[in-house]
């Protein structure tokens, strides 16, 4: 699923984070970004609730994504630009970053559940697991480094084939570096050297744009 954020944003509080919560811990993550405030939709959906999930939240939407999973967004600076029963399309707009309810600065609180409707602290998902956050409006996206992790990562020459994982044209060996131009329906653009020339290709792995 695609970032919420139209731009880059960065994590202010993890996933179960213990503190002074009602269950004991953080129920989503926290994110912020500095240049564009607009809130999307993660994923295709339905809406589901809007400002009823408890005055801590603030200005808050739950949609149900066609996938099956429960979108909580929080602390909106307004009332949601959609309403109950609502069908929404990714990367449809449903509000503004803002800073109501519970809550000590302006920020997005995320929350994702494996359910048919939510419910506070239950059937829990790990945001970072399901959200691409540097899969935003590519548009804004300027040249970033990108460093492969531990393993040999695969290099297709299209999207379609990174995204269904087959006919790979190379392999980018651990801990190589190269330069991330694009991301392409979740997919990323890279361009690398190899055996003196330039190549460029798509890979999957998200975890390595820096």
């Amino acid at each position: 699923m695609r970032s919420p954020f139209e731009n880059v944003s960065r994590e202010t509080t993890p996933f179960k984070k213990k503190g002074n919560w009602k269950c004991g811990y953080h129920t989503g993550v926290d994110r912020v970004s500095d240049k564009d405030k607009t809130i999307v939709a993660i994923a295709d959906g339905v809406v589901q609730r809007i400002n009823d999930c408890g005055e801590s939240y603030g200005n808050h939407v739950v949609y149900r994504t066609t996938g099956g999973i429960v979108v909580l967004c929080a602390h909106l600076a307004n009332k949601p630009t959609v309403k109950v029963g609502d069908k929404i399309k990714l990367g449809q707009k449903i509000g503004i970053m803002g800073n109501t309810g519970h809550s000590t600065g302006a920020h997005l609180h995320i929350e994702l559940q494996k359910a048919e409707k939510w419910a506070y602290a239950k059937n829990l998902l790990n945001p970072n697991n399901y959200i691409d956050w540097n899969n935003c409006a590519e548009g804004d996206f300027v040249l970033k480094t990108w460093k492969n992790g531990s393993t040999s990562e695969p290099i297709y020459g299209s999207v379609s084939a990174c995204k269904s994982k087959t006919m790979k044209t190379d392999e980018l060996a651990p801990r190589k570096e190269a330069i991330c131009s694009a991301i392409v329906d979740g997919c990323y653009l890279l361009v690398y050297s190899a055996n003196g020339t330039k190549k460029c290709g798509f890979v999957a792995y998200h975890g390595g744009v820096r």
